[in-house]
């Protein structure tokens, strides 16, 4: 899909999408529970890594729509030797790994040829020394023979998403397990939504913060639950630095007491220069005040609100400096590299090392053809600096957007955005 999107006023509010990780986690708790879940609100219309997700546990779970809930209803797990398509979710893969394998299920996982080149190391060294099977080609991922309860020890720096998934494993073994953090945990948050979701499901674990050790306790059950998804932080980041860069948003639907590192979005805004406020009915307005000012921002705990940070120091003044980031070169992209191509293409001033990007601001962009290498959030990211270009960007693989948002594009029109689409 190809997108020409034109420089525009933005004014208006909108409902933010569910949140895809708080999505994930609660599909996998569903199946997990002995009884029926009941997950709201939900659409029929969710991003394509929700679907994966939903997809992959139909092998184990019914589903039922009702009205705006989702009704999830475990399946004898009695089951072997299955196919399990993540198509090009990383989320889904990380965290059903451990899950199916805890189970005692042997399972071919196939996805998206780059979806096994992503790193999955950290599990791959677990399983060996468990002497199971973990056969990793390029396209696809055998996994046979039953995790076994202990002590793991799990780089922190890699992706929270290894921790996330043996917190969901480690309750169904026999025998107390602990998960020891080696080094500084980055994206923190995502391991708190994680144990806040096992928590209302009943299941019971232990964090030591002063020693980076999760105690889980084994041999436990998984409670039905009735689920309230969040909206999704990391995609009203986009709308928010639509309102900060081109008029005014208000967005609904957001808790602003969430524990998602993305909400960090509103102090960066804030700092940056753009207007926030607080309405009595629970939205937020983001409104454009001035020329937003350049900051030096650690990314380790919010690496994917990177893109959208560098569409919006693109044109504040002074020089942008986006550190810890590494591990954006884990994404969907080499994310510093691909940023820097993409925005560099359309008059932006970026350079890179390989853990920090720095952004020279200028005073407008100046449009033209691109790549979003194929990575949702630099295609939505490019999409809202079309705000501060002199002429319309023209992104020549957009389909992407559809991983993350089914509905990005109608509702960036909704708020003054042209956009034309493409086949």
């Amino acid at each position: 899909m190809i997108l020409t999107i034109k420089p525009s006023e933005i004014f208006g509010s909108l409902y933010i999408q569910i949140s895809k990780s708080d999505a994930h986690r609660a599909l996998i708790t569903s199946f997990l529970a002995e009884g029926e879940s009941i997950l709201k609100p939900w659409m029929e219309n969710v991003g394509i890594d929700i679907i994966a997700t939903k997809d992959a546990i139909s092998n184990f779970a019914d589903f039922q729509l009702e009205k705006d809930c989702l009704k999830v209803i475990p399946k004898d797990k009695n089951i072997n030797n299955i196919t399990i398509d993540v198509k090009e979710s990383g989320s889904s893969l990380r965290l059903l790994i451990p899950v199916v394998s805890a189970l005692g299920i042997n399972a071919k996982f196939i996805g998206s040829k780059k979806l096994f080149s992503r790193p999955l190391g950290i599990y791959q060294k677990i399983w060996n020394e468990q002497g199971l099977t973990f056969d990793l080609k390029e396209d696809y991922l055998i996994i046979e023979g039953k995790l076994k309860s202990g002590d793991f020890n799990v780089e922190g720096n890699i992706s929270s998403q290894f921790i996330s998934g043996l917190l969901f494993a480690l309750p169904l073994l026999e025998g107390d397990s602990k998960i020891i953090i080696e080094g500084e945990l980055e994206s923190a948050p995502y391991v708190m939504m994680t144990l806040k979701t096992l928590k209302s499901a009943k299941i019971e674990t232990s964090k030591q913060a002063d020693n980076n050790i999760i105690e889980v306790f084994g041999s436990q059950k998984y409670s039905p639950i009735n689920y309230e998804i969040e909206a999704d932080w990391s995609h009203a980041a986009f709308f928010a630095a639509a309102g900060a860069l081109g008029g005014e948003t208000t967005l609904y639907g957001l808790n602003k007491y969430s524990i998602q590192g993305d909400k960090e979005i509103l102090n960066i805004l804030k700092f940056m220069g753009a207007s926030i406020i607080y309405n009595e009915d629970g939205s937020i307005t983001i409104k454009k005040s001035s020329q937003l000012n350049a900051l030096d921002i650690d990314i380790l705990n919010i690496p994917d609100l990177a893109p959208i940070i560098v569409a919006l120091a693109c044109t504040a003044k002074g020089t942008t400096k986006l550190y810890n980031a590494k591990r954006l070169r884990y994404k969907e992209s080499d994310r510093i590299n691909d940023l820097k191509d993409s925005f560099n293409k359309i008059g932006a001033k970026i350079t890179s090392t390989e853990d920090e990007i720095f952004i020279e601001g200028v005073e407008k962009l100046k449009g033209g053809k691109t790549s979003s290498h194929n990575d949702h959030r630099i295609a939505m990211a490019l999409c809202v600096a079309s705000i501060v270009c002199e002429n319309e960007i023209i992104i020549d693989d957009a389909q992407s957007i559809n991983k993350s948002s089914f509905n990005f594009i109608e509702q960036f029109r909704s708020i003054g955005a042209k956009i034309e689409e493409k086949e």
